[in-house]
This record gives C-alpha cells, structure tokens and sequence, in this order.
C-alpha cells in the first residue's frame, strides 16, 4: 500500500478527521467545565467575602461537587454562568459564522475553518491559565468564550465540515457523507466522555485543557495538510454588485426564503431542526445539572453516560443508520429517532435510578438519526451552489436555538427544583413531540410532490410519444 494511495484514502475524508478531534477535545472539556464551574461557583460563594481567602482557601469544601448537590445557591450560580457563556459564545458567532459560510461556496474551504480552529487554540490557553490559578473568579472563564465566538465557534466549525462533505455529492450519497460526518462528532464524543473525568481526577484541571489543546493543535495541522480549497471549481457571482457584507450576511437568508417548488417543505423542516436543536441543546445544559441533583453525579459518573450515549449515538449513525437508509427514507429515520430521545426523557424525568438511566442509554442509538436525517433532507432541497450558505443558516440556527435554549432552561431549572425536577426534561418531550408532527407532515408533503412529478414526467413522455407517431 503505496503513499499515494493512503493520500487519496484521507483526501476522501474530507474534514471528518479534523472534526472528529475537535469533537473529542470538545466532549473531553465538556463535562470537566461544568465540574469547574461548580467548584467556583462554590467557592466564589463560600469564600469570597472571607478577608483571608487567598490565606485560607477551603478545598476540600469545594472540591468534592457531590458533596453539595443539592446546595441551590450554588445551582443557581453555575446554571447562570453556564448561560453567560453561551450566550457570549453564540451571539459573536452568528455573523462569522455566515460569512465563514458563504466562503465556503467560493472554495475558501481551508480558510473556513482554519480561522475559528486558531481561535479555539487561543480561548484553550485562557482555560490554561484560569486553571492553574485555582481560586480566581468563574467570570474570567467567559474570556475564552468571547475569544472563540468571535472568530465563528463551534457552529461554523460542523457548518462549515457539514457543506464541504455535501459539495459534489447527490441523493443518497448525501445520506452517506452526512452519516460519516455524523459518525466523527459521535465518535469524539464517545471518547472524549469516557476519558474526560477519570483524566481530570488523575491529573488536575490543567493537564485536561492541555490535552484539549493538543488535540486542536493537531486539527490544525490536518487541515493544513489534507484539506484543499481547488477540490471544486469556484461558482461565478452572479451579484458582482453587491458587497461582501450583503453576499455574506443577507444572501443566505434568501436562500431559505426564494421561491422554489418545496419552499414550504424546506421551510417546515428547518423551523422543525430548530426546535429539535432547542431541545437538545436546552437538555445538554442542564443534564449535568439535573443529573447533579437527582442521582448525586459527579463528572466521572457523568462522563460514563455521556460516554455511553455517545457510543451508541455512534453505532447507530455508523452501521444502523445506513442499513435502514436503503428501506426507509431519510424523514422516517429521523422520526424514529425522535421518538425514543422522548421515551428517554420520559423515564429521565421520573427515574432515580443511576442503573436505570445508565441502561437507557442504549436507547441513544437513534439520537444521530435526527441531525443527520434533518441535514441531509435540508441539503437535498437546495441547489449546489446554496449548500454553503445553507449549511451556514443551519449553524445559524443551531447558535440561536442554543441561545434560546440556555436563556430559559439554565435560568428556569433552578426554579422547578423546590418543585419537581422533572419538569424541564417533560416540556422538552413536548417540544420534540411537535418536531416530530411537522417532520412527519413534511415527509407526505415530499412523497405526494414526487409522485405529482413523476405522473407529470410520464404524461409528458406519453404525450411526445404520440406525437411522434
């Protein structure tokens, strides 16, 4: 096996590689960061007014974030910190994320992406520094998240990997591309939950966010090496008027709202993607909370059910997925997935059995059916020199979805507590109820729309037979 042949294996890749060590490092911080924000929280609240805190630190108070489970005074700080850095990580992401976009459908493939990469890189030495300095206050970690939201986030980053896997690619090898990339984020995920608390108990805060910043590091260094710009020829402007700003910013939202044949259809499935993407984003927010108060978790317990989770998540979109994409189409799959996250939150709501939950996460096998299901019907439904401001507006809406999210979860969980806990995860079963009512209605609306076209198609080629005759 030759070097030329292994090059054009990983060229073939795309940005998959890279995405999967962004996701690793991603899942890896994810439930080490919550953990963090607890134990400042903690002592934020506990020591901050103490004259001789910087003499008289209590870790042991602190450190330790299943001792205080159900201390709502602190709930409460880091769910609000949680929310600020969401919200100051999504909003500066919005047009960057746009204009990242619409690069991609001139070919800027590298550029793309390289920009919110480095800036990663920069906010992960913030986390550096913030973690060696123990006891400084959790509002110094939104500095990161400016750093990163500013250059495009984590939403251009999958935006960006999601129209460059779909750029070139028709029918069901959209599903194909779509479900690969969807495997990268399920397999960083998977490993990056499983290995993200026991390294923070062996090795500290500090040598966490190292590792994470490695693992950018070296996504870089794949772009740099396999990601080329001149994979497609460059699509002329056909508004060499307009400026950079309006082709960036306002083109795309033209895109979801031309006339074409399936405007409403695609329309539906976008509005239908957000409010799965709210529930799922609102649930990923407080579900370390939530499973904080009601089962007493710490990261580690956490970072196995994520881990699990996210292998089934992975095992699904990369063998069971694919399989039923030959019988079913695209919006059944995604409806099936819909289904079993809300039987999950059903019994999450109820349940205060860690047994219980961790053997329910098998049931995340059809949790990527729906992101990928909802991309690539999304993606079929625009023309190909759209995918790139489209996939932008889809990681538009994933920013706001999240935003909107966390605004009302982080902010209401804390409040349902004097009440019953499961209040969050049920509302958020209704939401993905009616995802699963429009997905479903969009589904019979696309088939009756084929059909119409294929008895069109028909008639028409009867009728010129005749003709002929």
């Amino acid at each position: 096996m030759d070097r030329s042949y292994l090059c054009a294996q990983v060229t073939q890749w795309k940005t998959e590689p890279a995405l999967f060590l962004y996701m690793l490092g991603s899942y890896i911080k994810m439930p080490v960061f919550q953990n963090l924000l607890f134990e400042k929280s903690c002592w934020e609240i506990y020591n901050a007014r103490n004259l001789f805190r910087f003499f008289l630190k209590d870790d042991d108070l602190c450190s330790n974030v299943t001792a205080y489970n159900k201390d709502e005074q602190v709930q409460a700080m880091a769910n609000q910190l949680f929310f600020y850095s969401s919200l100051i990580l999504t909003v500066p992401s919005i047009p960057s994320s746009l204009i990242l976009g619409s690069l991609v459908d001139k070919s800027q493939i590298r550029k793309s992406i390289l920009i919110p990469l480095v800036a990663l890189v920069i906010s992960s030495f913030v986390y550096i520094a913030l973690s060696i300095w123990e006891h400084s206050s959790p509002y110094y970690l939104l500095i990161s998240d400016f750093i990163f939201g500013i250059a495009g986030g984590y939403t251009s980053i999958i935006g960006v990997s999601a129209a460059y896997s779909v750029r070139g690619a028709t029918g069901s090898f959209r599903s194909s591309r779509m479900s690969r990339l969807e495997s990268a984020i399920g397999l960083g995920g998977c490993i990056g939950s499983f290995v993200s608390g026991y390294i923070r108990a062996a090795f500290g805060y500090t040598v966490v966010f190292v590792i994470i910043t490695l693992l950018q590091i070296l996504a870089i260094v794949y772009v740099l090496l396999f990601v080329k710009d001149d994979v497609y020829e460059e699509i002329p402007d056909t508004q060499p008027e307009s400026s950079f700003i309006r082709r960036s910013l306002i083109d795309p939202l033209y895109v979801l709202t031309r006339i074409r044949p399936l405007r409403v259809v695609l329309i539906a499935c976008f509005c239908a993607f957000g409010l799965e993407l709210f529930a799922f984003s609102g649930m990923s927010d407080i579900q370390f909370s939530f499973m904080r108060y009601q089962l007493a978790w710490d990261d580690k317990s956490y970072g196995l059910f994520t881990g699990l989770s996210s292998l089934f998540g992975t095992i699904g979109v990369i063998f069971v997925y694919p399989w039923l994409r030959l019988i079913i189409c695209d919006a059944l799959l995604g409806s099936i997935g819909l289904v079993l996250k809300m039987i999950f939150l059903i019994v999450l709501s109820f349940t205060t059995s860690s047994t219980v939950i961790l053997i329910l996460s098998g049931l995340y096998i059809g949790s990527r059916f729906v992101s990928t299901a909802f991309r690539t019907q999304i993606a079929n439904l625009v023309e190909e020199d759209e995918q790139g401001k489209m996939s932008s507006l889809v990681s538009i809406l994933e920013g706001v979805a999240g935003i909107l999210a966390t605004a009302v979860l982080n902010n209401l969980f804390p409040f349902t507590l004097s009440i019953w806990a499961g209040i969050c995860p049920l509302s958020i079963v209704g939401l993905l109820g009616i995802a699963l009512i429009i997905l479903i209605i969009s589904y019979f609306r696309l088939s009756s729309y084929k059909k119409e076209e294929e008895e069109t198609q028909s008639a028409t080629t009867t009728l010129d037979a005749v003709e002929y005759q």
